[in-house]
């Protein structure tokens, strides 16, 4: 009798605790992404399939595709694309092993002919390429890799394209591409600067341009700050410390930029902001130059792209109205010094 109550006693208990477990939390699929939207015929695509199990049960990944061939490492894989062209499915099937499961697919373009526009991605403040990035054009997504490097496929190109660049804890970027309509070559590079949300209270300038003139120099021009007009360049790359709360973050000297300031804290007075063309090859107007101006915390700001009139070495930008971060746009190519 005694052991009959024993066992029914141990079996209720077991139910009770069986009862009061949490359920199975199902797998997650966060994302699944290429290295590149297309590729020619027998060439590789990485993929990456992004995935979460919120009770840390073991994720297996079963990867898919209609032909080609996979060297697979888990959550990444590598894709050998077949000889036939066209549109290709991939697949990245998760499942925790305990009942639940998820996936998702990603569309390659396998080709044999077409162009390529691509370039890097750089960070605005390190001046290094930025990888993660998502790079989008006309519909067509991919992520830079590593060393900030992207590469979209397009089947010819157009005179003009709008491309986008999106980060965690980045600004989005939007920039227009200008390809002459005589360009010969199936490959156009366009690299371009992301900048990092600025901290409360920072104003971030950066400057681009193409590749010729290779040397463009930023110069900002402070209120005066104890009695003293503080000139920040090249020559003198202030202070985020101290006066004038002014950093020349980067200095490019080789083309395309960033040339990168952040204004820490604004004092009260008039910023003046101008740009030299440094290098005696080149002419100004036809640098593609385009200064962004972002705040905190939301990165608006202002975009301004350099204008085609005047002659000069010098661009005129803007100012900036230390009391209340007003940007007053000037935009004039002139042939002196800006003074203060």
């Amino acid at each position: 009798m005694k052991n009959t109550l024993f066992m029914f006693l141990l079996s209720y208990a077991f139910l009770i605790i069986a009862s009061c477990e949490s359920p199975n939390k199902p797998v997650q699929l966060i994302s699944l992404q290429s290295d590149r939207n297309f590729v020619w015929s027998g060439e590789p695509v990485k993929l990456f399939c992004n995935a979460v199990d919120l009770d840390s049960d073991k994720i297996s990944y079963l990867w898919e595709a209609p032909a080609g061939q996979f060297s697979i490492s888990n959550d990444t894989a590598i894709w050998i694309a077949p000889d036939s062209v066209g549109y290709y499915h991939i697949s990245c099937i998760v499942s925790d092993g305990n009942g639940t499961s998820d996936g998702d697919l990603v569309k390659i373009l396998v080709v044999k002919g077409g162009a390529l526009i691509e370039g890097l991605v750089k960070n605005a403040v390190t001046g290094l390429g930025e990888d993660g990035i998502e790079v989008s054009l006309n519909g067509l997504e991919v992520l830079s890799d590593s060393e900030g490097f992207y590469s979209l496929y397009v089947p010819n190109f157009l005179n003009s394209y709008v491309l986008t660049g999106i980060g965690d804890e980045f600004c989005p970027y939007n920039g227009a591409i200008n390809i002459p309509s005589d360009y010969s070559s199936n490959v156009f590079e366009h690299n371009f600067s992301i900048s990092p949300i600025p901290d409360s209270g920072e104003i971030r300038i950066i400057l681009t341009w193409g590749s010729n003139p290779a040397d463009m120099d930023s110069h900002l021009i402070t209120p005066e700050i104890d009695s003293v007009n503080y000139h920040i360049s090249y020559s003198n790359r202030g202070s985020s410390n101290g006066a004038p709360f002014v950093v020349l973050d980067v200095d490019d000297v080789d083309g395309f930029g960033p040339e990168t300031m952040t204004i820490k804290k604004l004092e009260n007075g008039v910023y003046s902001y101008y740009v030299h063309q440094y290098s005696n090859y080149g002419i100004l107007n036809e640098s593609n130059g385009s200064i962004q101006i972002f705040d905190s915390p939301n990165c608006t700001g202002n975009l301004i792209n350099i204008p085609e009139e005047g002659e000069g070495r010098y661009w005129d930008v803007f100012k900036i109205n230390g009391e209340n971060g007003d940007v007053t746009e000037i935009n004039e190519i002139v042939d002196t010094e800006p003074g203060f």
